[in-house]
This record gives structure tokens, sequence and C-alpha cells, in this order.
């Protein structure tokens, strides 16, 4: 935690990116003691989101936290690639899937191990995604796959896209997930993907739960891409809150939370989120719902 707020303090003040040695040395001793309980390494290995890393700073700049987390985590697969390798392989569930708490450790470290080699955005890793997708026989292993591949730009992370719709798409609680994963992408085309989605076949704006599972996820799941400098992640929801007050203002209201902080961001985002609000505001006929989120945030400390 502290290597990552002086790496936020670093990107903050311009200065060049450089991860602790101690740092390296303890993720190695941890992936190479086969006998801890492998839940709790993977844990350990887990960073903190950018959404938690915001509460840690004033004022909060989205650019240096995301900054500082990829440079830690990118940082992380490359001195520790062989080792992830190593304990991705040995991490291997042994038989048929089974649910028990040390299978789920191992599936979790597993993951986690995929996910980190997939940060280095090669073809090894890429293959390697793809070919646990293909060869999963639970959704634990298939999404671990899936979400470690979300990032990417290779071909497989669509071909994985699409085999999974093919197979689940009948299951909504499935296909939420689906449209989620999406809607958290850090690809510089997650907003571009996120607005064809509205017109997918099995998106609705009068379903509450696909509309939290896409337009939901982005917004609170996805700060580097919600709140891009450009003010295109706002514009977007706040044009979804307006298009879907009338339909479900309790869903339009929980959307509208996403802006309420918007005094603790540094500029220019502060000036951005601020006159989405008032947009939203100045609507004729805006429910109740939506109207006191937004008058109270506006309205302020």
């Amino acid at each position: 935690m502290n290597q990552l707020k002086r790496l936020i303090e670093a990107h903050g003040e311009r200065r060049g990116l450089s991860v602790d040695e101690p740092v390296m040395e303890a993720y190695a001793r941890l992936l190479e003691d086969e006998g801890l309980d492998q839940a709790l390494v993977a844990e350990t290995l887990t960073l903190p989101s950018e959404s938690y890393l915001s509460e840690l700073v004033e004022p909060i700049d989205v650019d240096a936290i995301h900054a500082a987390r990829e440079a830690l985590r990118r940082a992380l697969a490359r001195r520790l690639r062989r080792r992830l390798l190593a304990r991705y392989r040995a991490a291997q569930p042994v038989g048929g899937y089974t649910f028990d708490p040390r299978q789920a450790g191992r599936r979790r470290l597993r993951n986690l191990c995929l996910a980190y080699l997939l940060a280095l955005d090669t073809v090894e890793g890429a293959r390697l995604a793809q070919r646990q997708f293909h060869e999963s026989d639970n959704m634990t292993d298939a999404m671990g796959a899936l979400t470690a591949l979300n990032d990417s730009v290779r071909p497989e992370r669509d071909e994985a896209l699409q085999a999974f719709h093919g197979r689940w798409r009948d299951d909504p609680l499935v296909m939420d997930k689906w449209f989620s994963l999406q809607a958290v992408s850090i690809r510089p085309d997650t907003l571009e993907r996120v607005q064809r989605l509205l017109d997918h076949p099995l998106f609705s704006l009068t379903n509450p739960n696909r509309v939290r599972a896409l337009i939901g996820a982005f917004a609170s799941a996805n700060p580097v891409r919600f709140h891009d400098r450009s003010g295109a992640g706002y514009r977007f929801v706040a044009d979804r809150i307006l298009e879907l007050d009338p339909l479900n203002p309790q869903i339009a209201a929980r959307l509208a939370r996403a802006f309420t902080r918007w005094r603790r961001y540094a500029q220019p985002r502060r000036s951005l989120m601020q006159a989405e609000l008032q947009r939203v505001a100045a609507r004729e006929g805006l429910s109740r719902d939506v109207f006191e989120v937004v008058s109270k945030s506006l309205a302020g400390p």
C-alpha cells in the first residue's frame, strides 16, 4: 500500500515511477512458498482497486492512481514472470471440478497468476487464457480466463467473449456478468463498446439488473474510463440518467450517485462532473428521486 501511495505521488509530481526492491522480493517469496494457504497468497498478491486507492488521496487524481497501479502490476509481472508461470501451472486443480476450500484457493491463485501474466500483453499469456477458457469445466475458471483477457487488445479476447455469449446467452445472471465485464475494461474503446451494447438484443433500459450490470458497472467500477478527461464518460452516464428517469427513477437516482463526490476530484474533472449534475438538475419534470440526489450534491457541504 505504501508503495502505491509513493507511486501515485511520483506520477502526480511528474517524477519517474520505480518499484522498491523489497516489494519485489516479498512477492517472490510468497509465490515460492508452496506451504502457504493458496487463498491467502492470492489475497495478499491482489492489488487494491483504483476506487479504494482514491480514498487515500485528496484531491483525487484519476490519472496518477491508474498509472501507479498499472506500473506496479506490470513491474511485478515482468520481474516475476517465471514464478507466476510456474505457480499457474502448479495450481492446476486435480481432477474434475469440486467445490471445497482448498480447490477454491488453488483456482483463485491460478487465476490471479494468469491475470498478472496478461498484464504483459504477450501472445503467450493470451494463449494461456484462451486455452484455460476453452478447457474449463466450471464458471470460476471460465470467468477467470475471460477476466484476465478483458483488458487485452488481442483477438483472443473478442473470441472468448463471443464464445461465452454463445454458451450462456440464455442465463440472465451469467449474461449480467458478461455485460459488466466489458463495462469495466480499461481498454481505450470501452465507452464505445458500452454504447454499442445498449443496442444488444439482450439489453433493455427496462431491465434494472441489466442496467446495473452495464451502465452501473461502467459508472461505479471503471474509474479510468468513466472519469476520462474529455468528459465523455460523464456525458454518457448523465444522458442515461435522463433517459431512465421516466422509466425507473430509483435506478436513475442510483446512477446519479456516481457524480456526488465531484468536489473531491482534481480539475478538470471537478468542473465537468458539476456541469453534468447541473444539466440533469435543469431537466423539467425530473423525478423526486433523481432531483434529491443531484440537488443535494450541488448544494454540497
